[in-house]
């Protein structure tokens, strides 16, 4: 059965016109998104645009500046080369001036802190009569680095010598070998007592006609120097007798000589009236024990040989002699043990004590060497008790 035609054409008109509707919408958002498109294009190439601008701008600035800097510089050179220097001390002290300003009106600015206000409740605190000031109390420190004004007593440590004590005071080794009376330059003991002066120089005791014009020209400085260093009130700068005086910078006297002993010293002991006695047990005087020639009656001694080597003392006692023997033993070095013996060593190239100075067994007198009526180096080893001299290896 047909349906009547009014129905198919009804639905037909129906349909035709949803479609053309929604093609309408359809085309009408197209248009949006193609216009939002050639928005968005557009502000693309003008920010592109203006960023090959600019940094083409800038490239043709900096070449610019380059060009100015390059024509200021060829500028002052020239106006330096024409002017052959004499404008170069103007120029540096205006550079100077502009740096100094710029330091002085910009440094502040890096550096400053804002002030902050801080709200404080004051709970407890009425008045000023409630606030109680803290004392405060001034105090001077001595820097560690201030130059001393006197001379320190010091005692040697073990593995020092006087150039690593010079070296820690800063002094010279001979400064303090003058002060010291020491003979030798290389050795000390543990123990010893030294007097380190304030600077290099000398430490002078001054003696009766002592002034300080006389000694400005013993030591070779000024008198300024003598009378600043040592605070002396005057003129006139009087001296006291026995009063120590630093000399600064002043030239080292040479040492003394050594004592110099002829040949009766080989058969007269001169005994010490007061020293230090020995134990009476002696060690061996060298540090090796090589023996070169044995005791006999026409050789009251040992040789001990094996250089270099110093020469120890054998048993504590009193140096009473310390020099130069003539006729045989060369540098010798002889010590009254307080209890009737006595010891010999010679033929030493180095002296390291003076008469008069108390040893201990093992404290070191000098180094082993050939002086004197010697064909190599050795010590000449003697032992006497009483005045008679005994076989060294008998006591060792």
């Amino acid at each position: 059965m047909l349906k009547p035609k009014f129905c198919k054409n009804s639905n037909s008109q129906l349909a035709f016109s949803q479609l053309r509707i929604k093609s309408a919408f359809g085309k009408k958002v197209r248009g949006y998104i193609v216009f939002i498109a050639d928005f968005f294009a557009a502000l693309l190439r003008y920010f592109i645009y203006r960023t090959l601008y600019i940094l083409k701008f800038a490239a043709s600035l900096l070449k610019e500046s380059v060009f100015l800097v390059s024509n200021i510089k060829n500028f002052f050179v020239g106006r330096l080369i024409w002017s052959r220097g004499k404008l170069g001390r103007p120029i540096a002290n205006l550079l100077v001036i502009a740096l100094a300003l710029s330091v002085f009106l910009t440094g502040g600015v890096f550096q400053s802190k804002f002030v902050s206000a801080e709200n404080v409740e004051a709970e407890f605190i009425s008045g000023s009569n409630d606030i109680i000031p803290e004392p405060v109390l001034a105090r001077t420190e001595t820097p560690p680095d201030r130059m001393r004004e006197d001379y320190i007593e010091y005692f040697a440590q073990s593995g020092e010598n006087l150039s690593s004590i010079g070296q820690k005071f800063g002094v010279t080794v001979e400064s303090i070998r003058y002060a010291n009376e020491l003979v030798s330059l290389d050795y000390l003991k543990i123990g010893q007592r030294l007097l380190i002066p304030p600077v290099s120089g000398v430490i002078h005791t001054v003696k009766s006609g002592d002034s300080i014009s006389s000694l400005a020209e013993k030591y070779a400085v000024s008198t300024q120097a003598i009378v600043d260093f040592n605070y002396l009130d005057g003129p006139p700068f009087n001296l006291s007798v026995s009063q120590k005086i630093i000399i600064p910078g002043a030239k080292i006297p040479p040492p003394a000589p050594a004592p110099t002993y002829g040949p009766d010293s080989y058969g007269y002991v001169p005994y010490a009236q007061v020293g230090v006695k020995g134990t009476g047990q002696f060690i061996w005087p060298a540090r090796y024990r090589v023996i070169t020639q044995y005791f006999s009656w026409y050789h009251p001694a040992i040789d001990i040989a094996k250089y270099p080597s110093p020469i120890y003392a054998a048993d504590a006692g009193t140096v009473i002699r310390a020099g130069w023997w003539a006729n045989g033993y060369g540098f010798a070095v002889q010590i009254d043990h307080g209890n009737g013996y006595v010891t010999t060593y010679a033929h030493m190239s180095v002296i390291e004590v003076s008469v008069g100075e108390e040893v201990d067994r093992g404290d070191i007198l000098g180094q082993m060497g050939s002086t004197g009526r010697s064909t190599g180096p050795h010590v000449h080893f003697t032992v006497q008790f009483n005045g008679r001299f005994l076989d060294p290896l008998s006591v060792l």
